[in-house]
Order: C-alpha cells, then structure tokens, then sequence
C-alpha cells in the first residue's frame, strides 16, 4: 500500500499507525478485523496521503482551525495553559510586573498568564500567519483583554530600553538567525533585576548536526542550525546574565506530544471536517510530521529542549 491508495484508508488509522508506528495498511486491516499489525519503521510518505495543492486563503486558515483543535483555543504547540503558567512561576508575576511575551503565537499562552496572575501581556510574534490571525483569536479568550500581539522580524527589534520587568521566550529562539543580537535586545529592554525565560531546542554538541538534524531543519525550512547548550551559557555570559536554571525539559515536552496527538486521534471520527475538507487534511499532515519528527529527535537525543532563568543584574556604577 503506497501513498497512491490514500482514500481507501480513513485519515484516523493512517495518523494513528504512523504515530505508533505501523504501516497504515495493515494497522487498518487490524482495526477491521481482517489481520493483525506487524512490521514497523516505515518511510513518512507510505503512511501519508500526498498533500493537496491549495490556495494561501485556505492553507492558512485551515492551520489556524487544525493548531487550536489540536492544542486547545490560542494555543499553536503542545502543554496548553498549565504548562504556560507554570514556564513562568519562577518569574514572581503580579499585576504590577510587565511581561514581553517574544513567542505570542494565537495568545493563548499569555492570555492563561493573565487569568493566572493578573495584569498586561505585550505579546510578539514572529510567524507573519500566526500574527495576522492572534487579535481575532485572542479576543475570544478569556484574559485576552489584557494581552496584545503584533508581528515582528527579529532583526529589526527595536523596543524602548529598560521598558520591562520580565521577557518570555518559548521554543522560537532557534528559528533565529542572529541569536546574540537578539539576545542583546533582550537584555536592553529589561529593567535592572529584570528577569528571562527562554525554552528553546539545543544540540547536544557543538559539533556538526546528523543527518537526522539535518533532514529535520530541511524540513523546518532552516538552513542554519540550533545552538548546543554550550553557545547559549556563552552568550549569557557574555551579557552579563546571572543564570539560576538551566534545565533539560525534553522528556516532558516529548510527552505532551504524544498525550495530545494520542487524544486527538481517538477523537477523530468520519465525519470529522479535518479529515474531510482537504485544506484541513493538509494542514493536518503537516502538523503530525512537525511533532512527529520533533519527539523522534527528543527520544533518539539529538535534540534537546532547555528551559533558561536568567536575572539582568543591576548595572554598576563606573567610577573614573
């Protein structure tokens, strides 16, 4: 069975054996009763339909529809709003403290922030669709009165220095080209005893990627690649950053993968609109690759994600 046969086999079995890793044909004939699983590891495009040629209208609005059903309202990345809360718990927030939120996405993450803390949200984001689309989704969430999200390209990030208490980062640093500037920009906005989150993908070297790594960034549209966690403390370090947390999250977000493409797909029906509508299918299958490829490297260990806190020290006074 080859990607050509697609429509015989509903879109629910082929993501349900692709993510568990059986071929689609013969998980389908298990669930039908007419053979029992066996083999795995087979290539992507036997266990995917091909995807459909659409219109820029339809391909982004199906994203926006596929991201929220699969990661709940606001949301574009696995963890939902206890995860979003608790990247920030060390940050002290109250309703007084100022918050740049540089990976805003739909909003969903800081609009969960606002209903748990209280207070304003500054939101950026860097994909130009999620951007677009963020102020119509927040303003169906709860707590996004309080949240805004405008799109930038972070190298031309020109914020007023010294402007916020703290400055959040989520899984969106190695998208960045330029890091270290964008890391100095960072550390300008913030306040003296201003405090930085970032979660962020790292190698676990700073030695060339594998080709595993390097089939994923093709994938990502990347043509340059993550920083180990070494280059990161370096950066820092030259900044002047105080790091208090340097954690190594990768089991964790390797299982909100799984538990939300896990109870997606029990969810799925035949008549479910994003098996039918291609615009959705498509919008769909790029997803579950994206993840799927994301946790495989998680698991194998040649990605990593870290979480880093980070505190601005307060600048000394220079005495001639």
């Amino acid at each position: 069975m080859t990607a050509s046969d697609g429509p015989s086999i509903p879109l629910r079995h082929r993501l349900m054996a692709w993510w568990r890793g059986y071929d689609a044909a013969e998980y389908h004939a298990w669930q039908s009763g007419d053979a029992p699983p066996k083999g795995h590891g087979h290539s992507l495009d036997d266990l995917i339909p091909k995807v459909p040629v659409l219109s820029m209208v339809d391909h982004t609005e199906a994203r926006i529809e596929v991201l929220q059903r699969l990661f709940g309202p606001g949301f574009t990345s696995p963890g939902g709003p206890e995860y979003a809360v608790e990247m920030v718990k060390p940050l002290g927030l109250t309703p007084e403290r100022s918050l740049l939120d540089l990976s805003a996405g739909l909003g969903g993450g800081a609009a969960a922030i606002v209903k748990r803390f209280g207070g304003w949200v500054t939101g950026y984001e860097m994909d130009p669709e999620l951007a677009e689309w963020a102020p119509s989704v927040i303003g169906t969430l709860k707590g996004g009165d309080h949240v805004t999200v405008r799109g930038f390209a972070p190298e031309s990030l020109s914020l007023r220095p010294d402007s916020f208490d703290c400055v959040l980062s989520r899984e969106s640093m190695f998208v960045v080209r330029d890091r270290e500037a964008m890391l100095k920009s960072i550390h300008a906005v913030l306040r003296d005893w201003g405090q930085l989150v970032i979660t962020d993908y790292v190698l676990p070297t700073e030695a060339e990627p594998s080709d595993q790594i390097k089939a994923w960034l093709e994938s990502e549209d990347l043509t340059y690649k993550p920083w180990a966690k070494q280059e990161y403390e370096k950066a820092f370090a030259e900044l002047g950053f105080d790091v208090r947390v340097l954690e190594d999250r990768s089991e964790e977000h390797r299982h909100h993968i799984r538990d939300t493409f896990a109870r997606f797909v029990e969810s799925l029906d035949g008549s479910d609109p994003l098996a039918e509508d291609p615009a959705r299918r498509s919008a769909l299958i790029v997803e579950a690759e994206r993840w799927a490829r994301r946790a495989a490297l998680m698991e194998s260990g040649e990605l990593a994600l870290y979480r880093f806190f980070l505190i601005k020290p307060e600048k000394k006074e220079t005495t001639e």
